[in-house]
């Protein structure tokens, strides 16, 4: 058990969010560039899409959550006002079976059940590493709809249901132009997955002529047109959603050309 106590701090500016994304701190990370990108996103986004907390244990920090009301979150679902969106939720694992994750959230609870919130939501997943569902169902949440390895899970605290709508992803290729179109949504809330965003357009223009690139910024009409909050459309399907190598980002659009 560490000796130190930990203090949850809200987010207020951007010296807090020059501090974000704790989860890419631990080490050395091989995205610096996506990391400061996703802080940068952070800093102009706080109080806008994007609230939150850290925890601080001594110097570090080794916890954060992020989240955002419904009304002004950029998340992939249509949901009544008033729901919380939790985007991410972490803490080091050096910190972690502590009850110091459970001190990050119940913190968030309580807020949520002061500003009079109809629930709490959060997508998760049944993969590990990924948001499990499992770390979340022992603190009431239950899967009110599901897509794959997709879940969604809502916490009810004000109301017992609500309404949710899963916008699915879609994009409309250009019918003129090269054989392949890339589209890059760029939406900076995830260091891993920015940065595939980051390194595609150089390895686009290995292609040449080949290959048209577009890059749309993250937005709630954007959101709404692509069904994604971030993610790589290849002539209208999505094909890449974070995390990828250079190699594999070559091998899609390859793969995507030999097609044509």
């Amino acid at each position: 058990m560490n000796d130190l106590k930990p203090q949850i701090r809200r987010l207020k500016g951007p010296d807090d969010a020059d501090q974000a994304y704790c989860c890419m701190s631990e080490t050395s990370t091989p995205w610096p560039q996506a990391l400061c990108a996703c802080r940068d996103w952070m800093s102009l986004n706080l109080g806008r899409h994007v609230e939150g907390y850290h925890m601080q244990v001594g110097d570090e920090i080794a916890g954060h959550l992020y989240y955002a009301l419904s009304e002004q979150a950029l998340f992939p679902y249509r949901l009544e006002d008033n729901v919380g969106v939790m985007y991410c939720e972490w803490v080091q694992p050096r910190y972690q079976k502590q009850g110091f994750g459970r001190l990050l959230y119940d913190t968030f609870q309580a807020d949520m059940e002061q500003a009079g919130a109809k629930g709490i939501v959060i997508e998760g997943s049944d993969q590990p590493g990924q948001m499990h569902i499992d770390h979340y169902l022992p603190r009431g949440f239950q899967v009110i709809q599901e897509s794959g390895h997709r879940k969604l899970l809502y916490r009810p605290l004000g109301q017992a249901l609500i309404t949710a709508e899963m916008i699915q992803p879609h994009s409309q290729p250009s019918e003129t132009g090269p054989p392949v179109e890339i589209v890059i949504l760029r939406g900076y809330m995830c260091p891993y997955e920015t940065a595939t965003l980051i390194s595609l357009p150089g390895v686009a223009q290995e292609f040449g002529d080949e290959v048209r690139l577009r890059q749309v910024p993250l937005t709630r009409e954007s959101l709404q047109e692509y069904g994604v909050t971030s993610g790589v459309f290849i002539n209208g399907v999505q094909k890449l959603a974070g995390g990828e190598s250079e190699e594999a980002i070559r091998q899609a659009i390859r793969e995507e050309l030999e097609s044509e």
